[in-house]
């Protein structure tokens, strides 16, 4: 990138006071917007776009609620990631001295983690940033990392709605009228299942209605929401609200009338690489495309019968 540019984004990416930051943006603003916009400069906002939407997946992945629920981890772009589940073996017991002392084997059940992409695009004129080069900037890094952010959550959460459909770790109740022994009779099954350790996810809208059954709210219930998703508490579980968004037609994407009880070793998500691809595409009349993708795969090893580390609760 060229020098003089890449000083003034660096120096208005390191300042810390807002008044001052947005003097410098308001007096670099022609400058940037004349040397991105020219044709000549196309590297130069490839190198910018790479920046901007790795910047978006890291502010997105430590906004991420889905680390406080189930196993987040990340290995090489290149390398397989393996789940040991189920490890059993080596018995320890009391004998009588002298007595032939009994072997075993080891046994555990192994699955591969999946590979996927979790992509994202936008289209814009050219002209947007010829025109208003911060304002354009500010609104792509912005839903860059608010869309980036949703997407572990939401795909979490098809997940449990396509293996959790009946049993005992499956609910249907009226909220007009629902109890907390209904709730505790899911809640506690996953427990048992996954070590005590449990989290109660929903919208807002679905995890107000605990409020009517024992739902305690913490002195610091709003900072905890906008830091780690968690509302309050039932009974000792932690409550975690999941903000919904509306997609392109109107429509809400996650249920509101849904709870989903998830244990912590219910799953896992795996990150391939520590970086995102992205590219910068020259559309016909005069648009531009700015794509990122980033490997990564989910998988919930703990919501078939056998294991029970999921429960789903609907509402009606």
């Amino acid at each position: 990138m060229d020098p003089a540019v890449f000083n003034i984004l660096a120096r208005i990416a390191a300042e810390k006071d807002e008044s001052q930051k947005a003097r410098l943006k308001e007096e670099s603003a022609a400058l940037l917007a004349a040397h991105f916009a020219h044709p000549a400069h196309a590297a130069d906002l490839q190198e910018l776009a790479f920046d901007l939407l790795n910047l978006a997946w890291t502010d997105a992945m430590v906004q991420d609620i889905v680390p406080s629920i189930i196993e987040v981890k990340t290995v090489g772009l290149g390398d397989p990631d393996y789940v040991d589940e189920d490890l059993r073996g080596m018995r320890a017991y009391w004998q009588g001295k002298g007595g032939q002392i009994l072997s075993d084997v080891v046994r555990y059940e192994r699955r591969q983690m999946p590979r996927e992409e979790m992509v994202a695009a936008i289209d814009m004129h050219q002209d947007e940033i010829a025109l208003n080069f911060w304002g354009t900037i500010d609104k792509l890094r912005n839903q860059a990392q608010e869309k980036l952010r949703q997407l572990p959550t939401t795909r979490l959460i098809e997940l449990i709605r396509a293996a959790i459909t009946s049993g005992s770790y499956y609910g249907t109740f009226a909220a007009s009228t629902m109890t907390a022994d209904q709730i505790r009779a899911v809640v506690q099954s996953v427990a048992a299942k996954s070590g005590g350790t449990v989290s109660i996810l929903g919208t807002g809208i679905a995890t107000r209605v605990l409020s009517q059954v024992g739902l305690e709210y913490g002195p610091n219930a709003q900072n905890n929401i906008l830091q780690t998703g968690q509302l309050g508490v039932f009974e000792g579980w932690p409550v975690v609200q999941v903000q919904n968004f509306e997609d392109f037609a109107g429509n809400w994407v996650i249920p509101n009338n849904e709870l989903w009880v998830i244990g912590r070793n219910a799953g896992r998500l795996t990150y391939y690489g520590d970086t995102a691809k992205v590219q910068e595409l020259q559309l016909p009349s005069f648009m531009r495309r700015w794509e990122t993708a980033r490997d990564a795969g989910m998988l919930l090893y703990g919501a078939d019968a056998a294991h029970g580390r999921i429960g789903r609760i609907v509402l009606t």
